[in-house]
């Protein structure tokens, strides 16, 4: 099935957000479903080449844009601004979505695959107990960030002090596509890739997102304090496949490592060559992710 052949949705929450929500089919006979939960900034469009080779595996796929980006409703007047009050709002947004089609049909399996700041909010709902899957694929997950010491307590400071909206300095401003430079960026080596991704905005300006606040970067750090705690407990999961991106800037290997030292159920895979993005990558680099997805769901 490709993407033009899902069934895209506005779909409106008991409080009155709207978000946008998709759902594909599988090609040939049904092996389960996987859950797709993007990073920040991402939309659906994004994930058009993963949807079609899930179904093409025999997975419904469903997914949504996050609250504060894609089609979505945004949190703030300026669409551009990355923000999120706290993470609860993105956990009670992935309640809601996993209540509206309950347990895999037949009995079969539900895997989450979930990518960047979506990989942690995955985690954080699966060590919560609130994420019902047989098994998960996270890709770069935004298990820590590489930020300075000094910035921890500094984000939540500012963003007491009325700064919440504001951009972090150093990550840029509003999205601006005449800035956008394949040269030195941090998400993926493919040049075509790349061009696609921002031709997709460019056809569709309401997709674009631009750097972070310091609104949201507070909440992340309070979620990452949230999720090591939780990590520490010892909880019960599924077991669960880190692809960890070798060349990776955008979050913390570190992290990555060490929360699959302190969980059992958690396999680490390092996938070389592959900056932030590794489903955005060069063909061969996708073909590692995909050949470590295959054989991890039993493929």
């Amino acid at each position: 099935m490709s993407f033009e052949d899902g069934r895209i949705e506005i779909e409106t929450l008991p409080g009155g957000t709207h978000l946008r929500t998709g759902h594909w089919e599988p090609v040939g006979g049904l092996r389960g479903r996987t859950v797709l939960l993007q990073g920040r900034t991402e939309f659906l469009e994004k994930y058009a080449e993963t949807i079609g080779e899930l179904t093409a595996r025999g997975f419904e796929v469903r997914a949504l844009d996050w609250r504060g980006q894609g089609l979505s409703d945004r949190m703030l007047r300026d669409r551009h601004r990355g923000y999120v009050d706290d993470y609860e709002t993105f956990l009670g947004d992935l309640d809601w979505f996993l209540g509206r089609f309950g347990p895999a049909p037949k009995g079969l399996p539900t895997i989450v695959l979930a990518h960047s700041m979506g990989g942690h909010v995955a985690t954080r709902a699966l060590l919560e107990g609130r994420l019902p899957a047989e098994r998960m694929v996270l890709s770069a997950p935004m298990i820590d960030l590489p930020v300075a010491a000094a910035i921890r307590p500094l984000a939540g400071i500012l963003a007491r002090l009325g700064f919440a909206t504001a951009y972090v300095p150093g990550f840029g401003g509003s999205y601006d596509p005449a800035a956008v430079k394949f040269e030195g960026n941090a998400l993926t080596s493919d040049p075509a890739r790349f061009a696609a991704l921002h031709a997709c905005i460019a056809a569709n300006p309401a997709l674009a997102i631009g750097a972070p606040t310091w609104g949201w970067l507070a909440a992340s750090l309070r979620s990452i304090r949230t999720l090591r705690n939780l990590s520490e407990a010892g909880p019960r999961t599924c077991p669960v496949l880190l692809c960890s991106a070798e060349k990776d800037t955008v979050v913390s290997l570190p992290a990555q490592r060490g929360i699959c030292e302190s969980l059992p159920d958690f396999e680490l895979l390092s996938i070389p060559g592959s900056r932030h993005e590794p489903l955005q990558e060069t063909d061969a680099i996708r073909a590692r992710f995909w050949d470590a997805f295959d054989g991890f769901i039993g493929g």
